[in-house]
């Protein structure tokens, strides 16, 4: 197995960090946006050439989403982040099982999307239902207003969640939200999703990813996966057809190097302009938990 070494090793001021994005709004540099399962807030990141933080700063969504009447007496629960075009950010809730759509300014909540797995669901439930803390964990957005979500473990798996009554599209580079186009919204305040399609994890895969922690678009429109208990990044088949089982073409160990070696627990993963793959080590204390890696080479 492939291995993509340590190129260097920053520090973002957050705790418990459990995912990754890179925002690309029209007119404006590229910001690395972090956040962690604790904290009601997003890191954000100006990066320099070697793809090292700059300068960053912190925006607290409690104000925005107490207006909202959003629970905030515990752990945020943050397990997936997404951007789109205009700027819009997307949260995954993983025990709330809902994702809030955030003004670029983070200043208010525009959508409530409830990921809403039915009771007879022959795939999801009754792991769903079981185990809140083993549901989403990694976003990726799709066109039409679709969303893919990886489920953490018991057994893991990849969900396309969409509108009731909508067809699932699969997943593949065309569907994939690129980084300049908006994600499509709805038009009422809160709304569900819910699962179009399932992705079991074939055998072969399912052993290489005994979790799933994170999803990130690659520089090749591809879906790669990280997974924090394996520490390896995993590179999916470029179609996802509803119906089948998904695997992993390529995959790569997180080589020597990160802080916390063979115990850390690299939990977001994204990929920086150049191509060049980061990922975040949950800690419990924002120390030395940001990671740039080489270039993922091989086939």
């Amino acid at each position: 197995m492939p291995r993509s070494g340590v190129q260097h090793v920053a520090t973002l001021g957050l705790r418990e960090l459990s995912a990754l994005t890179v925002c690309s709004r029209p007119g404006c540099s590229p910001r690395l946006l972090a956040v962690g399962d604790e904290d009601f807030a997003v890191v954000s990141a100006e990066l320099d050439d070697a793809g090292t933080p700059a300068r960053t700063w912190r925006d607290d969504l409690r104000p925005a989403l107490r207006d909202a009447g959003i629970d905030l007496r515990s752990g945020s629960g943050f397990e997936g982040v997404a951007s789109d075009g205009d700027g819009t950010i997307v949260l995954l809730q993983e025990e709330q099982a809902r994702l809030l759509v955030v003004a670029p300014d983070l200043s208010r909540l525009l959508h409530t999307l409830v990921l809403a797995v039915p009771a007879d669901d022959p795939v999801l439930n009754p792991a769903w239902r079981r185990a809140p803390n083993s549901r989403g964990e990694g976003l990726l957005l799709l066109r039409g207003g679709h969303v893919l979500i990886a489920k953490e473990r018991d057994a893991p798996c990849l969900i396309e969640f969409g509108p009731p009554g909508d067809r699932p599209t699969g997943v593949t580079p065309d569907v994939v939200l690129l980084p300049h186009e908006p994600f499509q919204r709805p038009d009422a305040a809160e709304a569900e999703l819910v699962p179009l399609a399932v992705w079991p994890l074939s055998a072969a895969t399912a052993t290489t990813l005994p979790t799933i922690n994170d999803l990130a678009l690659g520089p090749d429109s591809r879906v790669y996966a990280l997974s924090a208990h394996a520490q390896v990044i995993a590179r999916m088949e470029r179609r996802l057809t509803p119906g089948e089982r998904a695997s992993a073409t390529a995959v790569w160990q997180i080589g020597d190097g990160i802080p916390g070696g063979r115990a850390a627990r690299p939990e977001g993963l994204t990929f920086l302009p150049s191509g060049v793959p980061v990922i975040g080590i949950d800690t419990r204390q924002p120390h030395d938990n940001l990671v740039v890696l080489q270039a993922l080479d091989g086939p």
